[in-house]
């Protein structure tokens, strides 16, 4: 197997399929990087542009270029001396006609041999043992009536149609199915009779949140969740993979979400042993885990993995490198402005309310069956009562800290008991409600302690809520509602505190595995890392922030009328961060396109939030008001202007926070992930703006050496800093995959200021030193480059010896060295010893 130094991570689609990918191999070889991490390549549904919405995990997507395509790339990989990483998906399927698993569940219910595939409750009352399935666009008797809903002749026979969805039709076999299609379309009761026969029972897809008895991915009706813990359906969905590892074609996996499975632990221990069983002898492959960590939480000691796909790097990387001086004279601007909180937990817990009983209310309910099983076999409970007990499991649930304990079935360790402790706490002191108090205690001291089958299945319940009860409350709404400081809102963060103390990064760099990857963007990120960087420079200078803001908003006075201060103030932060560094604000179709792009999450941003609209209940009239606003502001000379001025007057700061951000990227233990097109400047916002084509000719013409810093507005000197620290992890395998970390204090005046470390192996000894916290005036105004008296008087101590400049190529000797004169040419430094 090829040994892990950096990965590419691939979107892959039909307009970027194996061939597409290929075709790149030279540049991303020149490029450092030594693996191609590939979205899921399973069949998917058609059109799929992300692959997790697999309808047969069995096969390669013919989109892709099929078993051919993958073979092609796979071997080119190999002659390249790189290696592949899939990304695959056990957790979940779409429920989509071309899914074979999912149609025979719907032709044949209960009686499918994949009936037990699916995390389907057959028993939920009301349901009359049924799927109950809500893809109507109205409710049942009102599509047959209006004619949307019809039975027709399908592929195996009849089918239902409902606007070119197709389901089948139970045991329908005549001589001429045209025209008895036809009788039973000509008469609505029949037409009902028939559907109602059926072993699913379709329903208006408004229902979905609180009818459907199938657990879903988070709340999306169209992902249905497996039972991977079966063994017939592991075996299923791993034999693709597991063929490709034995064949030799990949080194590893990146496991999907991780949280949604039943037994993420014991899992782990499945698939860990069935990889080292394919793989070549002595070989470990890749076993990387999505798995979102809560602050001061850390991957489970007991889990057969090498660690996460990296978000935990990317919060505290973009912690670290904040201004904490910053945070409180912008969330007071945040307070003036919204007349919101201003206080991330009270966001939060206003969120877990809301998206418990609204799109979590099916899987709310299941957990309260669950608990109402337990109750029914005991006294003490009963006594209690059922609806006592589930306002107790909601208030506990509102106040959880984690994405999900981890029970199985030996019960909850102390570890995970103290977090649900912790949970019931502080839930007791919302409120002075005697009986919610003793419910509270009886759930988590009492209920989910319990041995046996009935307390395995409501710990397990409990789990498959709160993990996305975390994701929906907190990423997918909190975020969108609380505006402080965007950077801070990204996928994998907590931002009850913006900024990350040195100490804490050095501790958890530290303690990382060296196989676990780094990431700083992603397919699923809210902003790409250059906009967070751009955005980390506001900390610094809030003053000077809400004055560019007043200066904007005093220019559109009736436009910004109509739309919340909250809101405002997250649009300007968004546009100046995604603002091309190229970008003159008089370039009318360089506008338009920015325009578009800033559209495209203005309405993400304001149906996620689900404060003046949301995707269930569109409000046109404010979302016309806010994309009014978003073109007068881009239209309007005096606010483009003052846009384009705010932009640029940090873009140069965002720059250097960029190269540090990348720096410690590629210097710290772990395994840098590029997410492609990144190793330029990344100014992308939620998808699909981050799933746009990458130009690749723009990126190989990045590897000539001229023009780095003069050319820095392209995305070049960040494009050069990752070619020259792969090609260094490529010369000193053995120091970043094994190097010990070791923190290396800076003193002088603005030594809080310096982020230094060094790494040691077998004699290889390397520093690295980044600047973090500094203010926008401290850096050029129109380049990437600290100002002469940036850093008067603040030195590094450099051990004995001689080192080379790896981004200079120039010489150190030990000693007390300027950090002026260590960041002259870059940024930033990185030293070897010679």
């Amino acid at each position: 197997m090829t040994p892990l130094r950096a990965t590419l991570r691939l979107q892959l689609h039909a307009d970027f399929p194996f061939d597409a990918a290929r075709a790149q191999l030279d540049y991303v070889r020149s490029l450092g990087i030594s693996h191609l991490y590939l979205s899921p390549i399973g069949e998917a549904v058609p059109g799929s542009t992300h692959g997790y919405d697999q309808v047969d995990p069995t096969r390669i997507s013919d989109a892709l270029g099929g078993e051919a395509g993958f073979v092609r790339l796979a071997t080119a990989v190999r002659e390249a001396g790189m290696g592949l990483v899939l990304d695959i998906v056990p957790n979940h399927m779409a429920t989509h006609a071309a899914n074979p698993w999912w149609w025979d569940v719907l032709r044949n219910g209960r009686q499918s041999p994949y009936a037990g595939w699916f995390d389907i409750d057959w028993r939920a009352p009301g349901r009359d043992g049924r799927l109950w399935w809500p893809v109507l666009d109205r409710p049942l008797r009102a599509a047959i009536e209006d004619g949307v809903l019809k039975a027709v002749r399908g592929g195996d026979g009849v089918v239902l149609d409902h606007h070119g969805l197709h389901v089948p039709v139970q045991a329908a076999r005549y001589a001429d199915l045209d025209a008895w299609c036809a009788t039973v379309n000509a008469s609505p009761a029949k037409l009902l009779a028939l559907v109602l026969a059926q072993p699913y029972r379709l329903a208006w897809w408004r229902t979905g949140n609180s009818l459907i008895n199938y657990r879903r991915f988070f709340d999306v009706t169209g992902l249905a969740a497996l039972r991977i813990e079966r063994r017939a359906v592991f075996d299923a969905v791993h034999a693709l993979p597991l063929r490709l590892l034995g064949e030799g074609w990949i080194d590893g996996v990146r496991i999907d979400h991780v949280d949604g499975l039943a037994d993420p632990g014991g899992y782990l221990r499945r698939l860990r042993h069935a990889l080292d069983a394919r793989a070549p002898s002595g070989a470990q492959p890749l076993l990387l885990v999505e798995k979102i960590l809560a602050p001061g939480e850390s991957l489970r000691d007991d889990w057969m993995c090498d660690g996460t796909s990296g978000y935990d790097f990317m919060d505290q990387v973009g912690g670290v490198l904040l201004d904490a001086c910053g945070e409180a004279p912008l969330r007071q601007a945040w307070r003036a402005r919204s007349g919101r909180s201003g206080d991330f937990a009270v966001e939060e817990h206003a969120a877990r309310v809301q998206v418990l009983r609204g799109p979590l209310a099916a899987e709310r309910a299941r957990t309260g069956r669950a608990l109402d099983a337990l109750i029914a076999e005991d006294a003490a409970l009963a006594e209690l009562g059922g609806p006592l007990l589930r306002r107790a499991l909601d208030a506990v649930l509102a106040e959880f800290p984690v994405y999900r304990t981890y029970a199985a079935r030996g019960g909850l360790d102390a570890q995970d008991r103290a977090r649900w402790r912790g949970a019931a706490d502080r839930a007791c002191a919302r409120t002075s409600d005697t009986a919610l108090h003793a419910a509270i205690d009886a759930l988590v001291d009492d209920a989910l302690q319990r041995p046996g089958a009935l307390g395995n299945r409501l710990r397990t319940a409990c789990e498959h809520l709160s993990a996305p009860l975390n994701a929906k409350a907190v990423e997918d709404t909190a975020f969108y509602r609380h505006g402080v400081l965007l950077s801070r809102n990204e996928v994998g963060s907590h931002p009850v505190e913006l900024a990350l103390a040195p100490e804490r990064f050095h501790a958890s760099a530290a303690a990382r595995g060296g196989r676990a990857l780094l990431a700083t963007s992603t397919h699923d990120h809210k902003r790409g890392a250059d906009v967070r960087a751009r955005l980390a420079v506001l900390a610094s200078d809030a003053a000077w922030w809400t004055q560019r803001v007043d200066a904007i908003e005093a220019t559109l006075p009736q436009a910004c009328a109509a739309v919340d201060g909250g809101d405002r103030w997250m649009l300007w932060q968004t546009i100046v961060g995604a603002w091309p560094p190229d970008l003159d604000a008089g370039d009318a179709d360089g506008i338009e396109t920015l325009r578009a792009r800033i559209a495209g999450w203005q309405q993400k941003a304001l149906r996620e939030a689900k404060l003046r609209s949301s995707w269930l209940e569109p409000d046109a009239a404010y979302e016309s008001a806010c994309g009014t606003l978003l073109r007068a502001a881009l239209e309007h000379p005096g606010a483009c202007d003052a846009l384009a001025a705010s932009a640029h007057a940090i873009a140069a700061c965002g720059a250097v926070y960029g190269l540090a951000q990348a720096t410690l990227q590629l210097c710290v233990p772990g395994v840098p992930d590029l997410y492609q097109g990144c190793e330029g400047w990344d100014l992308s916002l939620v998808d699909p703006d981050n799933r746009r084509p990458v130009d690749y000719a723009r990126r190989r013409r990045w590897m000539d050496d001229a023009g780095v810093i003069d050319d820095w507005r392209s995305g070049r000197p960040k494009a050069r800093l990752w070619h020259r620290l792969l090609a260094l992890r490529g010369a000193q395998p053995a120091l970043f995959a094994g190097g010990d970390y070791a923190p290396l204090h800076a003193h002088g005046d603005g030594a809080d200021r310096v982020l230094a470390f060094t790494r040691r192996h077998d004699g290889a000894q390397l520093i690295v030193a980044v600047p973090r916290a500094f203010a926008r005036t401290q850096v050029q105004a129109d380049t990437p480059a600290w100002r002469p008296d940036a850093w008067p008087d603040t030195r590094l101590a450099l051990p004995s010896g001689r080192w080379r400049d790896v981004l200079g190529e120039r010489m150190w000797n030990g000693g007390d060295q300027p950090v002026a004169d260590l960041w002259s040419g870059l940024p930033v430094a990185v030293l070897i010893r010679d």
